[in-house]
């Protein structure tokens, strides 16, 4: 019994552990994201930089919305099974992911490229959801995805595999978030030059990290809220620090109880 109440007590602990240090984290990032001058695309220097714009096409184009017959630069999906097993029933998350493709953010200054495929991303636009019986046909966008070799993303994990089906059917939701062109967006990463030797526009681009001898920022972050959204989202973190801290606390008083001697 000890041996199972001293487990218990250490995933306490871990469990705690790991809120504080998301709490930290989502600490640090409030932080950079506060302290990071919003910079005008055509004084963009090599290094840690924060933009806002327009997002707009680059030369790759955009992506098909994963479930509309929509385009987009950015989307967040999830799909999701009604499940029964006894008295229970619920829905259940069968696979999810981001989408991204290189894209312009334009200030009206100048435009820069921005890779996001190593980003951060948060969008906290309207979640659209498309609700599919088991006995229906879903619509021809939402085939298309599940049609595709491999997962998003992760072309090294087939896409049927990656969502795990099983042999579970029932009603499914299919729900996305969406950067579009034209929308608003925040970035914040590492603006590094390309085509130095040419003057005028389009000479940065942002990326998590450069190889250009200046130094990356902490954070690649792009976002469809504002800064000042950004930042009061992340006062939570003093929530997860707290709670955290005291259940890492309660899980080493329990197995420091379980080491004692009866």
């Amino acid at each position: 019994m000890s041996l199972v109440v001293g487990v218990l007590g250490s995933l306490l602990f871990a469990v705690g552990v790991l809120g504080v240090g998301y709490g930290w984290r989502r600490r640090r990032q409030r932080s950079v994201i506060a302290g990071t001058e919003t910079t005008d695309v055509l004084r963009l220097t090599p290094g840690p930089a924060e933009v806002v714009g327009t997002a707009e096409r680059s030369d790759e184009g955009a992506l098909p919305a994963p479930f509309s017959e929509e385009t987009c630069l950015i989307a967040e999906w999830e799909i999701e099974e009604w499940d029964e097993s006894g008295k229970h029933s619920s829905w259940r998350t069968e696979g999810q992911g981001t989408v991204t493709t290189p894209f312009y953010v334009d200030d009206g200054t100048d435009r820069a490229l921005v890779r996001p495929r190593e980003a951060t991303v948060e969008l906290s636009g309207p979640r659209e959801t498309t609700q599919v019986g088991v006995d229906e046909e879903p619509p021809e966008a939402i085939r298309r995805f599940l049609d595709l070799d491999s997962t998003p993303g992760d072309p090294d994990e087939a896409f049927i595999k990656a969502l795990d089906w099983g042999t579970q059917v029932g009603d499914r939701k299919y729900h996305q978030r969406l950067l579009r062109p034209g929308d608003d967006v925040y970035v914040h990463g590492t603006a590094t030059r390309v085509g130095a030797e040419t003057f005028g526009a389009n000479d940065f681009e942002l990326v998590g990290s450069a190889d250009d001898g200046h130094p990356d920022a902490e954070l690649f972050l792009v976002a469809d809220s504002t800064e000042s959204e950004l930042i009061a989202d992340r006062r939570d973190w003093l929530l997860y620090t707290g709670v955290g801290g005291l259940v890492a606390l309660a899980g080493l008083g329990v197995v420091a109880a379980t080491a004692l001697p009866p």
